[in-house]
């Protein structure tokens, strides 16, 4: 379970937002499209 949640935090520090990363968890749990943008942009 460690390794899954190390993993979705990296991922979401690799975002180029300027807000904080308590508020880009939430977005990407909240926000479909953000977490698609966010998978995606990892894949790429």
């Amino acid at each position: 379970m460690a390794l899954v949640r190390r993993f979705s935090l990296n991922l979401i520090r690799t975002a180029k937002d300027k807000s904080s990363l308590k508020l880009r968890r939430k977005r990407a749990g909240w926000d479909p499209k953000y977490l698609a943008n966010l998978l995606s942009a990892k894949l790429s």
